[in-house]
């Protein structure tokens, strides 16, 4: 009986050693940041370094960009999250594009100075990829995420789920009556297109909604 005590007593103190490390694993790791800043959301779940796959992998490349477009006189904000398609390449393709008309008077580049706009683009397991971004406006903002996936890629915008088998391309306009209110529209380009020929393609798209409206 006293050698079954003694066993027990000596488990429960190597598990709670054990808990210990891990609970001054992790507070190190939050405490090592500047948690003075929003944390980005990756930072969130840390990581460690296991291998979770039975053969060697090498993930792809990501990018993302964040670009303005002038169409019309109309100001557009563009955002661009890309892979390449083959380890080692240097050509991307988007997996999801979001082009957010910006209003008179807004720039791209004061809502980049005063920090309102976010974006990235990462793989955290491969083959699945992850984008974030957001535009913050005066009174609300644009949220959304993107993930690309074996067969099913979808975005969400604002808690709105897009499937992106349909179009990997979602606008947002503000609606002119209801000044709160964004009005969508997904396009139907469903193939990737090449991240450096993304503001060509994404000008002819406006430009055959511009055509699809003026014939109805």
């Amino acid at each position: 009986m006293m050698n079954r005590l003694i066993t027990v007593w000596i488990t429960s103190l190597l598990f709670l050693c054990l808990q210990s490390m891990g609970q001054k694993k992790d507070t190190d790791y939050f405490l090592g940041k500047d948690n003075t800043k929003h944390p980005q959301m990756g930072d969130i779940l840390p990581m460690q370094m296991f291998n979770f796959h039975v053969k060697p992998y090498e993930a792809l490349g990501t990018i993302n960009l964040v670009d303005s477009l002038t169409y019309k006189g109309k100001q557009f904000a563009i955002y661009t999250f890309g892979i390449t398609k083959a380890v080692g390449s240097k050509e991307y393709y988007s997996f999801f594009n979001i082009v957010i008309q910006l209003e008179n008077g807004e720039s791209l580049m004061e809502l980049a100075k005063a920090n309102k706009i976010f974006a990235a683009n990462v793989s955290r397991n491969h083959p699945y990829y992850f984008g974030q971004g957001t535009l913050i406006r005066k009174d609300y903002r644009v949220n959304f995420v993107a993930f690309t996936q074996p067969n099913n890629d979808i975005a969400i915008v604002n808690t709105k789920i897009y499937q992106l088998s349909r179009g990997r391309t979602i606008f947002l306009s503000q609606d002119d009556e209801h000044q709160f209110i964004l009005k969508d529209h997904q396009f139907s380009d469903q193939e990737m297109h090449a991240t450096k020929d993304i503001k060509v393609h994404i000008s002819a798209l406006l430009e055959k909604m511009d055509n699809d409206i003026s014939t109805m």
